[in-house]
């Protein structure tokens, strides 16, 4: 990727802006030079995944160490988080945790509308890649506000109306303007009408991406799952779908996905290495790139104890019945024991590694991290289906993430039953631990939670799956 010109504008221009929504635009002069050629609305693209990747958002807090705290995969020593870690998110010590996320989230999609406004008056005549430069853009500004929307607003079944009512605002101009906040059934219409233009702009990815990748492609319409792509747009819109309990709209979307034969389950025994500091060549419909993922992490767990694995991890793992004793891939490949200074801690190396990120890379894909991969299509199509009163046909779909990591089929157990969607949540867990999923499967069905640090089941409620929007941002607002 190359370095960009707007990122440094940008980070000088809006430094110390307290309100995100509320960002000036950057200077004329800046707009006329960068987005009168192909290579500098490529660049403005590329400065704006390069901001995704920072620590305060995908790079870190926003994919891992957040949800996966309130999800309780983690626990932690660090005071602030610690708050979080309760599950008590209402205080000032939990809005100072949070605050990045929804400042940086906000800053991205403000160079998005840029972008796009800039794009409104251009065409195809002015650039051959016209249609993906806003599909990327338009897919990518829904996919931020669906993580901002999940994370700091009550989910769309929740019974509090009030809160319902006004849950984010759904920027869409670069201006002056402070955008109101919106309904969460706003935010999802505004979130759908997004990727779905997103889908449309994006088809000539059909092309663009072959079945079988090799992975040194280049340019602008090369290495595509590093870009938001045609099967992103389709994924991200099952994700949102099933986050709101349209299962009917989420299987379509997620069939669309399985069907175009691009994306296949690694071999089993590449679990161990196929993610971790990669953007996978079969399972990873859409990835970023970043060299920095892994020393962030992992020096979290090993060095720093900010993220700390529970002494029950592995019960997550537990295969009971008449399989019982079996071992999962899973948990053999994606969590060590490390001595570390003279004493052992357990560590989730899925998607990390204690080599430098730069160190010599051979191959298998891109550095990186996933954002969205094949089995949630399986795991959202079994859902659907078993939701339909079709048990069998989900059971397909769930074994077919079962088999790819190495265990029985539950179609081949010696005691032959229909699946649960317990089993099915079941599978979520154990495949997307460490991935900062967990927490919106247990937050779309208001499930109790085990908090360790109080060592007590916590009540399913908005109190603690909404994050505390910051208090500035209400300030001069009339919303």
């Amino acid at each position: 990727m190359r370095k960009i010109l707007l990122l440094l504008c940008v980070s000088i221009l809006f430094s110390g802006c307290e309100n995100f929504l509320d960002i000036n635009p950057d200077s004329e002069v800046v707009n006329d030079d960068m987005f009168n050629t192909a290579e500098g609305v490529e660049d403005a693209l590329y400065g704006v995944y390069m901001s995704m990747v920072k620590e305060d958002m995908y790079g870190g807090k926003m994919s891992v160490l957040i949800p996966e705290i309130l999800a309780q995969n983690f626990t932690t020593i660090e005071y602030y988080l610690s708050y979080l870690s309760r599950l008590d998110l209402s205080g000032t010590f939990a809005r100072s945790s949070v605050k990045p996320l929804w400042q940086s989230s906000y800053s991205v999609i403000s160079y998005l509308n840029n972008i796009i406004d800039n794009l409104e008056h251009k065409s195809e005549k002015d650039f051959p890649y016209y249609k993906l430069y806003r599909g990327e853009a338009l897919g990518l500004r829904a996919a931020v506000h669906f993580d901002i929307l999940r994370l700091f607003a009550v989910h769309i079944g929740s019974t509090d109306e009030n809160a319902k009512k006004k849950a984010i605002p759904y920027v869409t101009k670069y201006t002056f303007k402070v955008t109101p906040f919106f309904s969460v059934e706003e935010v999802y219409d505004k979130i759908i009408a997004d990727l779905k233009e997103a889908e449309a702009c994006l088809i000539e990815d059909e092309s663009l991406m072959p079945a079988v990748r090799k992975g040194n492609e280049k340019g602008f319409t090369g290495e595509r799952e590093l870009h938001f792509n045609y099967y992103a747009a389709q994924a991200m819109l099952a994700r949102v779908y099933w986050m709101k309990g349209d299962l009917k709209n989420a299987k379509l979307y997620a069939d669309k996905v399985i069907r175009s034969g691009k994306f296949t389950f690694v071999d089993k025994n590449a679990l161990g290495t196929f993610m971790k500091r990669r953007v996978s060549l079969s399972e990873t419909i859409w990835g970023l790139y970043t060299t920095n993922i892994s020393v962030y992490l992992f020096d979290k767990q090993l060095k720093s104890n900010v993220l700390k694995l529970p002494s029950t991890y592995a019960n997550v793992y537990k295969i009971s019945g008449e399989n019982a004793g079996e071992k999962d891939e899973r948990e053999k490949k994606w969590f060590m024991r490390k001595d570390f200074e003279g004493s052992l801690k357990d560590v989730c190396i899925k998607i990390m590694d204690e080599n430098n990120d730069v160190s010599p890379y051979t191959g298998g894909g891109y550095f990186g991290l996933s954002m969205i991969r094949l089995p949630e299509m399986y795991y959202i199509m079994a859902e659907a289906l078993l939701e339909e009163g079709n048990a069998g046909k989900a059971r397909v779909y769930l074994d077919s993430v079962v088999a790819a990591r190495g265990l029985v089929k539950f179609a081949d157990r010696e005691f032959e039953r229909e699946i649960t969607i317990d089993d099915i949540m079941n599978e979520w867990h154990k495949e997307f631990y460490g991935e900062g999923i967990w927490w919106y499967c247990l937050k779309r069905n208001n499930k109790d939670i085990f908090v360790h640090e109080r060592n007590t089941i916590v009540a399913g409620s908005d109190k603690i799956y909404t994050l505390p929007i910051p208090a500035d941002e209400f300030e001069s607002r009339d919303d």
